[in-house]
């Protein structure tokens, strides 16, 4: 619970906003922090580059055995001055000083290091590594100053005897660390600016990229009972938001037409009850209008007693209904030979029939299967019931039963189907047909035709068992096919 409750306590708005911002944050630091150590790498390089070649410079003046050490010394000097920023300090072999820059800081503590092979290249600096090879790093401060520093085995030639001088030179590094930290001091004021930048930005986006849902929310909130015909464009809206207009525009048909279908329900079944209440009323006006013989009382009595079956006829087909909408229709589960039903069907209408002119014809094996025998028998009543009032005088209705089974799991369905020959029925009315009151002719009025319900009751039936209901039509006759699975599912 309080994980949901933490979930919905941030909008949409605000995660996609953090996130973006959070993302670019991250990703403008990380720029910043590979800058800033590509050019304190660069400097690194360029120092000891620097401090390599005066060195080279230094080693070669050594190793000129024309010049005196007297000479060489002030030709390193002279070589030293051009540098500013360089210090050197080189001593003898017996570790006397032969020359020190002014102002140098104390440098003696600084010794080469002898690597396993060229021992006049081996660098060590203060600062990380640089120039070939791998450099021991140390540093080196003097009154707040930091320097880079190189200390150096050189072998010279003195009066005919091979000596080994040691030459330590140090840079000073201030220059570039006050421009380091310049530059750090500057990407984190722009990365801040900058980052209260991209957060109102992408605030100002974000509000902006929502408009659509909003709009598409307000406009659902203006729908109403009095507005359903109402529909919304999926091409005006972002292609993320079209699939779910086309949703909506799909649940609001189907709300509309149950709302349609439900409005003209209530129209029709008041009509219906209208009618037998106004031919109650009406006859019995008639017969309280003037004195009556027993005989006129009771022909009354008969009259009134049909429009009163006739009214609990619907009211308790109404009732199946309502009970098949809410789910409640729980049929048995009871071993039904479906040939016999039909024939008890026949039995029942056979005088009707007569009286019609019709034939009732049965085609077909037993076929049996398992349901309610009462709800199956008020199906293929109301299917034939409806055969034998549309089929013209001296035709037949023929009644097929058959069965198959389908591929995927071998299930066995058998198919009773009710077909008598008539006006086509238009292919616009087909679906309508299992609705509630539904006429192909509006214009037509019932009159001891039944409730107008009886294929919605069919419907809810063969639903119940798990079936299904298929109607069609063409120019020779109308077919009514029920088909229903052998065995209700586990």
């Amino acid at each position: 619970m309080r994980s949901n409750a933490l979930g919905r306590s941030f909008s949409l708005a605000f995660r996609l906003t953090f996130f973006i911002c959070l993302s670019t944050i991250v990703a403008f630091f990380v720029f910043t922090w590979i800058m800033i150590n590509s050019v304190e790498k660069h400097f690194a390089e360029q120092d000891v580059n620097d401090l390599t070649q005066i060195s080279a410079n230094v080693m070669h003046i050594l190793a000129d055995n024309r010049e005196s050490l007297a000479e060489r010394v002030r030709d390193i000097e002279k070589v030293t001055a051009a540098y500013q920023n360089v210090f050197v300090y080189l001593t003898g072999q017996n570790g006397e000083l032969l020359f020190q820059t002014a102002g140098l800081p104390n440098l003696a503590a600084f010794s080469p290091r002898h690597g396993p092979h060229d021992q006049r290249y081996y660098l060590w600096n203060t600062l990380g590594p640089a120039g070939h090879g791998t450099l021991p790093s140390h540093h080196a401060s003097h009154k707040e100053t930091t320097y880079r520093v190189i200390a150096v085995p050189v072998v010279s030639t003195l009066n005919g005897q091979p000596t080994t001088h040691r030459l330590v030179m140090a840079m000073s590094m201030d220059f570039h660390l006050h421009y380091i930290n310049s530059l750090k001091y500057k990407l984190v004021i722009s990365a801040l600016i900058i980052s209260l930048l991209i957060i109102l930005l992408v605030l100002v986006a974000v509000h902006r990229g929502h408009a659509p849902l909003r709009a598409v929310s307000t406009r659902i909130g203006n729908i109403s009972s009095a507005n359903l015909d109402v529909r919304l464009n999926p091409s005006a809206v972002p292609i993320e938001l079209e699939q779910l207009v086309k949703s909506f525009n799909h649940m609001i048909e189907r709300i509309e037409d149950v709302f349609t279908r439900q409005s003209h329900f209530s129209a029709d079944i008041a009509h219906e009850i209208r009618t037998p209440i106004t031919n109650l009323i009406t006859q019995t006006e008639i017969a309280l209008s003037q004195q009556r013989c027993v005989k006129e009382l009771e022909d009354i009595l008969y009259s009134n007693l049909e429009e009163f079956h006739r009214m609990a006829k619907m009211v308790s087909d109404m009732l199946f209904l309502a009970q098949a909408d809410n789910n409640q229709l729980i049929p048995e589960s009871t071993l039904i030979d479906l040939q016999q039903e039909v024939i008890k069907v026949f039995d029942f209408f056979e005088a009707f029939a007569e009286e019609r002119g019709v034939a009732l014809v049965l085609t077909g094996e037993p076929q049996l299967l398992y349901g309610d025998p009462l709800m199956i028998r008020r199906a293929i009543n109301n299917l034939l019931s409806n055969a034998i009032r549309y089929t013209p005088k001296g035709e037949r209705v023929l009644v097929t039963l058959s069965h198959q089974q389908t591929a995927p799991n071998r299930q066995q369905t058998v198919t009773l189907t009710v077909e008598n020959p008539g006006q086509p029925i238009p292919a616009s009315h087909l679906p309508r047909l299992f609705d509630r009151f539904y006429r192909v002719d509006p214009s037509r009025q019932r009159k001891g035709e039944g409730s107008g319900i009886g294929l919605a009751i069919v419907k809810s039936i063969i639903k119940a068992h798990h079936g299904e209901v298929i109607v069609t039509s063409d120019a020779t006759s109308t077919r009514f096919t029920l088909q229903l699975p052998a065995r209700p599912p586990a």
